[in-house]
Formats: structure tokens, sequence, C-alpha cells
């Protein structure tokens, strides 16, 4: 099962050598979970983090492994593949630049102070080796990963691109098992420790904190339901001309007791209908979907207050984005397999507003969710990696659909129209469709 070919490419920046060797390893029956972690360690080893060089490919290969597990078994290495390739792409250190997994030892609490200090001084050498050594077993790990998020929400630089990777890269290392994690995850730590370059937003959120000397504490053990009036107050805040107005309005709805997966859930349905809404390929309101995701995801890992900051970070990060009014309408019905054929057709023809109309056509049915978001997590493969991120989107609205409890279903149609208005490289994509092809019985 050899995987160096994997290894090479990833390093040596060939795209289409990468593919190529990851469908000769599963012909040599190599599983798609171990090409991740080859890939993984390959790019985490090489890859050029800077505030110019985001690591799109280890957000790649997180989304992949994720989007994976939801796919039929036949077509799950597809997304890896793809995946592999976006990591190959991307810019790489020089040969004797290359990153080695150090690690510094010492007391817990010591080291997550060391690294949140290193993260805010730009000393991202130094932030990568302390967090290797903040990666132990059990309740020590949880606080790593609250570390680590709490510093990344606190910079919406690029749309919030720090908690993304962040979130990314530590649920690609659970998935990975945990083995060498601190260079797997060295990436997207190098880039959060690049230094605070836009802390506007949450400064904002912690004027109107001071202000209503709010307890934090407290309000993260919030526990009343949104009501359709509360729900209301969110989305007005959500759409309030300015960040301090978006700030007080979630902070108001904090005090009155409403749950934080209220506030981030509707976040995920607020960005839902900013890009349904859309008649461009809008990359912002991709951003502000994916962003509520890991926002969401936070909110069921972290057991501290802290976990309050990406939720509101998801409202400041919607209200500074554009919005249009009015919404498809729901295309004409029909059975679940014509349904999916349609949405298939309407995506492939760049028909969005008929494809979004027949996936809101097909959840008035009541049709199962999983057969629409396989066909949604196939086609966001086709064009990668023009458009790497339509496969992190699949992944973020497929955990939402069948993931996150309650879900959150608005996003399909949002992914839909996306995959329709996309960015198209369709060379290697005859390959890919006869090697796993998708049918539905």
């Amino acid at each position: 099962m050899s995987t160096a070919g994997i290894d090479g490419a990833i390093r040596g920046q060939d795209p289409e050598g990468a593919r190529h060797h990851c469908l000769d390893a599963l012909d040599a029956g190599t599983p798609w979970l171990e090409i991740a972690r080859v890939a993984a360690l390959a790019y985490g080893e090489s890859a050029d983090v800077s505030p110019e060089f985001p690591p799109h490919g280890l957000i790649a290969l997180s989304a992949a492994v994720r989007l994976a597990r939801h796919l039929p078994t036949k077509v799950q290495p597809l997304p890896v593949v793809e995946a592999v390739v976006v990591a190959a792409r991307d810019r790489k250190l020089g040969g004797d630049m290359r990153r080695k997994s150090l690690k510094i030892s010492g007391e817990i609490s010591h080291l997550s102070h060391s690294f949140e200090y290193a993260v805010r001084a730009g000393a991202f050498d130094d932030a990568v080796s302390i967090y290797a050594g903040l990666l132990h077993e059990g309740k020590e790990r949880a606080m790593a990963g609250d570390a680590l998020f709490r510093v990344a929400a606190e910079d919406m630089v690029v749309g919030g691109h720090k908690l993304v990777f962040a979130v990314a890269a530590w649920r690609l290392a659970g998935a990975l098992g945990w083995k060498a994690a601190g260079l797997v995850m060295a990436p997207a730590v190098a880039f959060v420790a690049s230094g605070i370059r836009d802390p506007a937003a949450f400064k904002a959120f912690m004027a109107v904190l001071g202000r209503e000397k709010m307890d934090l504490e407290a309000v993260a053990g919030n526990a009343m339901p949104a009501d359709e009036a509360e729900r209301t107050a969110l989305r007005t805040a959500m759409r309030a001309p300015s960040p301090d107005a978006c700030a007080q309005g979630v902070v108001a709805s904090l005090g009155r007791g409403v749950t934080l997966d209220n506030i981030a859930s509707l976040a995920v349905e607020e960005a839902s209908a900013r890009i349904d809404a859309t008649g461009l390929y809008d990359l912002p309101a991709v951003h502000g979907l994916i962003f509520a995701d890991a926002a969401r995801w936070v909110l069921k890992f972290s057991k501290t207050y802290t976990r309050i900051y990406p939720a509101v970070q998801a409202c400041l990060l919607l209200q500074s984005l554009r919005r249009e009014g009015g919404s498809p309408p729901i295309a004409p019905g029909g059975d679940e397999f014509s349904l999916l054929d349609g949405i298939l057709r309407a995506m492939e023809s760049r028909k969005a507003q008929e494809a979004s109309g027949l996936v809101r056509a097909y959840r008035a049915k009541g049709f199962p969710p999983l057969p629409l978001i396989t066909l949604l997590g196939y086609e966001a493969c086709r064009d990668v990696p023009a458009s790497e991120h339509n496969l992190e989107l699949a992944c973020a609205v497929a955990d939402e659909v069948l993931v996150h409890r309650p879900p959150v279903p608005e996003g399909m149609a949002a992914l839909s129209r996306m995959l329709a208005l996309s960015p198209r490289d369709r060379g290697a994509w005859p390959t890919l469709e006869k090697r796993f092809p998708l049918t539905f019985s």
C-alpha cells in the first residue's frame, strides 16, 4: 500500500500527480482514511502558512473526511482524492524550512497562557511548538481546544478564517486518531498565530458586554428556547446597520435567557438565506455559513463560557455582509427520484433558482434528507480544485442536517444554488465519475 507518491506530490505542488497517486493507492487497497492521514502529515510539515497563504488544503482534507462518512461506501474516497489535490496545489515551504514535530512540555495552565501570548504576539513558530505540548489526553486536550478556539474567535480576519481553520484542524486530527496531531494541526495553529489583525467585531461585542455588565459564566448556561419573538429580534440584530447595534441585539437576547445554540442555529439559517437570495457565487456569504457551522460545533465541544465568542461573532459576521431581498419559490413537486434528477439537471445547467426551488419542493414533500445530501456532496466534488469551497460548504450543510440537533436543513437549497453558480473545472471529472459512479436505487 504505497503512499510515497502522494507525499511527494503534496510537497512538490503537483495537483495532477496527487490525484493520480491517490487513485493508484486506492487500486492497491489503501483505505481512503490512510490516504487522508498521509496527505495531512505531508501538508502539515510543508505548507507555507502566512497571511497571504491560508491553509486551504487543511480545511479541504478535514471537510472531505467528514463528508465521506455521509456518502455511499463506493463513493467515499472521492472527496478525499479531490481534497488531496487542493492540498498539493497550496504553496509549500522550501526544503530547508520544513516544519518539524517539535513539542514544548510543561504544566497545562502555563502552556495555555504561553500559547495565547505567542498568538497575540504573532510568534507562530513558538505557538506551534507550545500547542503541540498542549495536546495531551482527556481533560487537558479539551483545554487545548478551548485555548485555540478562544484566541481564533477574537480575530475575524478574512471573514473568520482563523476559527474555521482551527475547528477544521481539530476535527481532522480527531478523525485521524490524534496520531502526530501537533503536526497535522500545525498549519492552522501557525495561521491563528499570525497576530491579531481584525479585532473590530470582538471589541464591539466586548464593549457592549462591559456596558451591560453581563456575567458571561451565567449566560453561557442559558436554557430558554427562542420563541418567534426572540427569533425575530435576533434576525433584526443580524441585519442591524452597525456592529454595535448587532452586538446590542444579541447581548439583549442573551440577557433574556436565549440558549447559545438557538443563536448559532439561527445564524446558520440567516447565512443560508443570504446565499439562497443571491444571483452570483457569493464567496463571503459561503464563508458566513461555514463560520456559523463551525461556531455551532464549538458550542457542542466546549464547556467554558468562551464558547459564547464564536456564536456572537457569527452574528456580527452576517451583519457585515450584504443582503438581498426575496427568496426563490418552491418548484412544482414530483416523486423523490424525479426531484433528485431535476435538481441535478438544474445545477448542471446553471439554473440556480430552479435548483434551489426543487430542493425546497423535496423538503416540502418530506423526503429523507440523506439522498439529497449524497447528491449535493457528490456534486461538490465535480469542480475541485477550482471550487474547493464547495467541498467545505457541502460538509457544513451535511453536518447541519445530519449531525447537529436540532437540524438546520435550510442550507441544502443554498448549497444547490452555489453548486449551480460556482466556477467549473471538469478536466478530471470524466475519469472520476467513471471510477466513482453515483446511483440511486
